[in-house]
């Protein structure tokens, strides 16, 4: 018996992923204002419209909750209650059996559901204009709302493992006082041009303090920072996976598209770089013989005696690290990333 449910569910799972056309992005408006989708997108389903389970119903004041133990999303708003079930064509509204042309399905791993029904069951009302691909909800009381342009244009990003975005840090860091875990951000510098490799003016990358180490005696001070997201100008995110690097010549080229790429050839056996403080002002930027944050002692040890051989002129000159906002570097990227904004 369970072997026959099983398949059941991987056959109606394979029959709706097939059933997903792969036409025009579509858009959504509550009240005439664009909705965004940061990681999954609205897709069609055996001709409804699914959206990612937030989002929509959180802008028309729903409150969301997913069951992760017996697969049911619950939405709430004023005194109307909707519950649906993964793979359920049964809904449920106020306590009352309703079904759907659709069920709720779970894909790429982001849980969908029907956009009309729900939107409706909420008390909005629903509408498609088939041109633009745009789903427009309007909620009570703002029936006079309209849609005053057209659904922005989606750009897409393509970013390739080894592209470095420059960046001019947001905040001031520093090995005295920041501590391990501290979020930061960073401006994506795109030069003259408007964007650089499709990451427009206002585009950030967050990040965080993987490792802080106060100078002690003849040990320098050393900031070790990590890369987590993007973040473009319209709010949305998408992750990365990005870690420090520098921007001289040694260490990057730039192709004939305007794009700074990391010199594997000479950076292949530093697998990060980290700022330690030798010289004057923020430090220097070294590479160290590990791919792993310096949290631990033996890290630190094996990394120390790597970084006193690339600073022999300043290696008795040992200080703190003292990033100040508007200092520039590089994050290189180790995953390509396609997203869009």
């Amino acid at each position: 018996m369970k072997r026959s449910f099983k398949a059941v569910c991987t056959g109606l799972v394979v029959v709706a992923l097939a059933a997903v056309a792969s036409a025009q992005q579509v858009q959504v408006q509550v009240d005439g204002n664009a909705v965004s989708f940061p990681n999954a997108q609205p897709q069609y389903v055996n001709g409804r419209v699914l959206v990612p389970l937030r989002g929509v119903f959180q802008q028309l004041g729903a409150n969301v909750s997913w069951n992760q133990y017996d697969q049911t999303v619950s939405a709430q708003r004023g005194s109307t209650d909707v519950e649906l079930k993964i793979g359920s064509r049964t809904a449920t509204v106020n306590g009352s059996p309703v079904m759907m042309d659709v069920p709720p399905m779970i894909i790429d791993g982001t849980t969908m559901v029907p956009i009309r029904f729900v939107s409706e069951a909420l008390g909005a009302q629903v509408g498609w204009m088939d041109a633009q691909q745009l789903v427009t909800i309007t909620t009570p009381g703002n029936e006079t709302a309209v849609v005053t342009s057209p659904p922005r244009r989606l750009h897409r990003v393509m970013i390739r493992a080894n592209d470095v975005i420059p960046v001019s840090l947001n905040r001031r860091l520093s090995s005295v006082d920041s501590r391990q875990g501290d979020r930061f951000t960073a401006t994506v510098r795109s030069g003259m041009s408007a964007e650089y490799i499709g990451l427009p003016d206002g585009t950030m990358v967050i990040g965080h303090v993987a490792a802080v180490h106060p100078r002690k005696g003849d040990q320098p001070g050393i900031l070790d920072l990590s890369f987590d997201r993007i973040k473009f100008p319209d709010g949305h995110t998408t992750p990365i996976n990005g870690s420090l690097t520098s921007l001289d010549n040694s260490h990057v080229r730039r192709n004939d598209n305007g794009v700074l790429i990391a010199r594997t050839d000479k950076n292949a056996k530093d697998n990060r770089m980290v700022y330690a403080g030798y010289g004057a002002g923020a430090g220097l930027l070294v590479g160290v013989l590990t791919n792993r944050p310096l949290i631990e002692d033996t890290v630190i040890g094996g990394a120390l005696g790597y970084i006193l051989g690339q600073v022999q002129h300043d290696r008795n000159r040992p200080s703190n690290v003292t990033l100040v906002p508007g200092t520039e570097m590089g994050v290189r990227i180790h995953r390509d990333i396609r997203t869009s904004w």
